[in-house]
Parts: structure tokens; C-alpha cells; sequence
């Protein structure tokens, strides 16, 4: 019988018990250009404004006061103020996946990824999923990630959703390795499920953790998160989604409410070689992306008279921990 670790027993406390439990340091990345580079500087501006528009004397007391202040730092954001999609940030992926060698996505799903279905509204990202015919498929969507342009390494990853109580629609916000480890692929090189939804489950969500089991079959750990009857709330409405992730275990959590914690103890197995945190110890980029159909709701598709539905991202965002 597996002991409960410890680790799972702290993250029951406050989100911000468990932000001080994982206060090891973290490392994101962007290797975007200066668009991404400005938007990222422009999330940080609140931040650094009180500094600035004090005196010289001041300014230099605040700045030695602000170093020595421990907390999650602002490292990267996606606040999707533009006017358009920072194709330097997303990469559109499109199709059925078999340009990717993952026909159906490797679930099964019904839709047909596009481009044109992802857009910039009202400070929203805004992914669609329609009703409509390409090819031999009915419906279409949109995949997008910043896989070779940003990337995460520890730290909160973190994003304001609003999704679709819509049947059939699988909407979700997630993690895949850079590269694979081990010159292994899917699921000995992980993958980091932050939030996904079942349309039909109007008051649930869920995440859940993908890696390798001892005999290096696949095996994953997961919980759900439920909103409460009294919050008058359902997955239509804005929630924050995130994961609180260092060499001890990854958190997962939605708005004050942490639901699941894996430590690291449990996803190192002995199907990994190396004496380390592997393989959550390497660079992941995120994915927002909403399929049809699919494995995830055993093949649920949309009702018959559903003809669109958005899953909205009111932005994306990476901390660091500040120690």
C-alpha cells in the first residue's frame, strides 16, 4: 500500500501555504521576438510603477527593500490585448493531426483545427468550435501552442478561462515537453493536463498528470474539481486555472481551491534512468486548444441542433518564485 506523502498533506492547507511550500526557483523562457518580449515588459509595469514615480532617494530605498521581498514574480503573460493573435508567441496547429503523426489527435476527436477559428476580441483569446463541413469532417476548432517560443520550467502557470457548458465540446489548457526525454515520446516525456472540462459537467473541471509506470506502460494521476452549489458559478463563467510546480511536485488548483498534488517521489518511477525529478524537470510549453468529440467524454458529441460555442482566455500567465 503507497504511504500518503507528505507532501500531499501541507497542499491541503491555503493556496498560499502551498506557494510557500513550493518556493524553490523556477525558470520560464521566450525565445519570441520583441512583440512578445514588449507585452511581457507591459504586464510588469504596474509592478514597477510605484518605483518609478518617486524620488531618486526613494526609488533606491524601494528598489533594496523590493530585492529582499520573497513571492511569485510576473515572468511572462499573454494578456491578449492586441489586435491580433502574436503568431510570435502561438503557433496555430492545424488539421487532422496526421501532419503531426497523431491522426485524430490521438482521442479520437471529431474536429477539423483551424487557424481562422482562434481570434482577439474584447481582450479575450477566443477559440470556436463550429458546426461546419472540411473535408470528411463536420465540425471545426483551434489548437494553438507556444511550443520552440515560450516555455516554462517550475514556477505558476496560470490562465482566466471562461468555457462552454455546450455537450460533446472538450475544451483545454495544458503542458507538453520540448523535446523527448530519454529519445522516449508519449508519456514517458510527461504531460501536464492544467485544466480540462467535459461541456456536459457544467460545475466541474479537471487536471490531471501523464508519465511512465515501473514496467514503462503509461499511467496518470488525476482529480476533479467540483464548484460549489452555494458559489452560484459553472465553467461558463471566469475562473483561474493553474499549477503551482517545482523538483517536489506539481499542484494543481482553480480560483482559492487546490484539488490535486503529485510529488515527484510518485512520477519519478523506475522507468526513468536518471536520479532526479524527470521527467517534470525539463522545459514544457503550454496548449489551449477545444475538441469535439474525442476519448476524454467516451465519444459524447454535440447535440444535434449545436452550431458554435467559445472557450474564452482572458490571458495567459507564467511566475517565477522569488526567493
Amino acid at each position: 500500500m503507497k504511504r500518503i506523502s507528505p507532501l500531499i498533506l501541507i497542499c491541503l492547507m491555503s493556496l498560499n501555504s502551498c506557494e510557500m511550500l513550493f518556493s524553490g526557483n523556477s525558470n520560464s523562457s521566450s525565445s519570441s521576438s520583441a512583440e512578445s518580449t514588449t507585452s511581457s515588459s507591459l504586464a510588469s509595469t504596474e509592478e514597477d510603477s510605484s518605483s518609478n514615480s518617486s524620488s531618486e532617494a526613494s526609488s533606491s530605498t524601494s528598489s533594496s527593500s523590493s530585492s529582499k521581498e520573497t513571492g511569485w514574480k510576473l515572468s511572462w503573460s499573454d494578456e491578449f490585448t492586441s489586435a491580433s493573435l502574436n503568431t510570435n508567441v502561438w503557433e496555430s496547429m492545424t488539421g487532422n493531426g496526421d501532419a503531426y503523426g497523431i491522426s485524430g489527435w490521438g482521442n479520437n476527436e471529431a474536429e477539423y483545427y483551424q487557424s481562422s477559428n482562434s481570434s482577439i476580441r474584447d481582450g479575450n483569446l477566443v477559440i470556436t468550435g463550429k458546426k461546419e463541413s472540411v473535408g470528411s469532417y463536420s465540425y471545426t476548432s483551434s489548437r494553438l501552442r507556444t511550443k520552440g517560443k515560450v516555455t516554462a520550467t517550475y514556477g505558476k502557470i496560470e490562465a482566466r478561462i471562461a468555457l462552454p457548458a455546450v455537450q460533446g465540446l472538450w475544451p483545454a489548457f495544458w503542458m507538453l515537453p520540448e523535446s523527448n526525454y530519454e529519445n522516449q515520446g508519449w508519456p514517458h516525456s510527461g504531460e501536464i493536463d492544467i485544466m480540462e472540462a467535459k461541456g456536459r459537467l457544467t460545475n466541474q473541471t479537471s487536471g490531471a498528470l501523464h508519465y511512465s509506470n515501473d514496467s514503462n506502460q503509461h499511467t496518470y494521476d488525476s482529480a476533479t474539481n467540483v464548484f460549489k452549489l452555494t458559489d452560484y458559478t459553472t465553467i461558463s463563467s471566469y475562473h483561474n486555472y493553474g499549477i503551482i510546480w517545482n523538483e517536489e511536485g506539481i499542484t494543481w488548483y482553480c480560483d482559492d481551491n487546490q484539488f490535486l498534488t503529485v510529488s515527484s517521489s510518485t512520477w519519478h518511477t523506475n522507468a526513468y534512468s536518471t536520479n532526479d525529478a524527470s521527467p517534470f524537470n525539463q522545459p514544457f510549453h503550454i496548449l489551449l486548444n477545444m475538441a469535439i468529440g474525442g476519448n476524454f467524454d467516451n465519444g459524447v458529441m454535440p447535440p444535434d441542433e449545436f452550431t458554435s460555442a467559445e472557450m474564452l482566455v482572458d490571458y495567459v500567465r507564467i511566475y517565477d518564485w522569488i526567493s
